[in-house]
């Protein structure tokens, strides 16, 4: 993964920084803490599979709650090691951002894995071992239309609803669940024309025209079959998609990563989920310490955000097609003022060239430009290797 830290990745932590410390009385008083303490901790994100490498870890400082600023640590000095005494220092490939090489260490079943952070002010923080778990396999990824009602909405949501089965096991085991989403999507006119200066035809005229889009799922999905008298997963809900943009306007995919994880690791990421649930109130429930497996050697109080995820991967993909339901997105439309802007579409400042223009009702207009150049809309014209038309 080449992108910057995910949003949700980054607002958790910090929420979490600034409930881990906070102290309630039994009456329910205002409280102010003092939530700037907490701002440049050490975060780390990243791990080791036994999926093929390189395997990144990213390590960060903690922004002030009010920020969702990214704020790498570069120069420190990452290892990852195994039970067995091999070990390898990551390669810094940007600001904060540190890798395995491709023919470097690999994930093995059954070994145990510690990352170690050496930083350029000399502390020393490291993970506990944890065990690389056999992954539990992915049986079937589907998908079900289903109608959901939202209070913020004058109409009922339609959606696909996916699920997840898993083959069964013999053991107990415990589950995070990591989604990554592609979808489809197309600009509302074709580009006739463009101005840079002079009015020039534009070939191919669909060339801006069909976009995708691939996101992360920001959710949190956990859960363990201690309570189960058969440990297999049947119909487990993943994340729900419905036509309020333009999603599922041509074709979706889903890629589900199924983590098999430690109990400790489990416990950590289900506490998250279980704070994020609660962000809309402060005093819903009595606030603890969330602690991950990294600690600095000299110093155990200080806090450390993130964890160093050791699991067991099972991927799978499903593509979906069109919902045959009504969407709601808000498409573009044309009127005089988009005529007028090619009337004085020489008065152009460069700063704005290339200028689209279409043609509708057999006249030239200039519409709003992500409405005709579907990158604008946060796509790409670049087609993913995986993809089935």
């Amino acid at each position: 993964m080449k992108e910057k830290l995910n949003i949700w990745f980054r607002r958790t932590l910090m929420l979490m920084a600034f409930f881990m410390f906070l102290i309630l009385s039994s009456c329910i008083d205002e409280y102010w803490p003092e939530v700037n303490k907490y701002e440049n901790l050490i975060v780390v994100e990243g791990g080791i599979t036994n999926e093929a490498g390189p395997y990144t870890i990213k390590i960060s400082k903690s922004s002030p709650i009010d920020s969702s600023a990214y704020i790498p640590y570069p120069n420190c000095t990452i290892t990852i090691s195994d039970d067995n005494g091999s070990i390898e220092i990551l390669q810094e490939v940007t600001d904060g951002e540190y890798q395995t090489s491709i023919d470097g260490i690999h994930g093995e079943i059954g070994r145990k894995y510690k990352l170690t952070i050496s930083t350029p002010d000399s502390k020393v923080y490291e993970s506990d071992y944890e065990e690389l778990k056999k992954p539990v396999l992915i049986e079937d990824v589907y998908a079900e239309v289903e109608y959901h009602d939202d209070g913020a909405y004058d109409h009922t949501l339609a959606g696909y609803q996916f699920y997840l089965d898993t083959e069964t096991t013999a053991d107990t085991n415990f589950y995070l669940w990591q989604m990554e989403a592609t979808f489809h999507f197309q600009s509302d006119f074709n580009i006739r024309w463009y101005y840079d200066g002079r009015v020039r035809p534009f070939n191919p005229s669909d060339s801006l025209f069909n976009c995708w889009t691939t996101y992360k799922i920001r959710d949190l999905y956990t859960f363990n079959t201690t309570s189960l008298q058969n440990d297999q997963l049947v119909k487990f809900p993943l994340n729900y998609v419905n036509t309020e943009d333009r999603h599922l306007t041509i074709k979706y995919s889903l890629l589900v990563k199924q983590n098999t994880i430690s109990k400790k690791a489990f416990q950590f990421w289900d506490a998250i989920k279980e704070q994020n649930a609660d962000q809309g109130s402060l005093y819903s429930h009595q606030p603890y310490q969330i602690r991950g497996n990294i600690r600095n050697i000299d110093n155990d109080e200080e806090p450390v955000l993130g964890y160093f995820m050791v699991s067991g991967v099972d991927s799978k993909r499903i593509f979906v097609d069109r919902i045959d339901a009504p969407f709601y997105f808000t498409k573009c439309s044309i009127n005089d003022g988009n005529y007028m802007a090619y009337a004085e579409i020489g008065w152009t400042d460069p700063v704005y060239y290339p200028v689209y223009v279409i043609l509708y009702d057999n006249n030239r207009a200039v519409p709003g430009q992500p409405c005709a150049d579907c990158r604008q809309k946060n796509g790409s014209i670049n087609k993913p290797e995986f993809w089935e038309d």
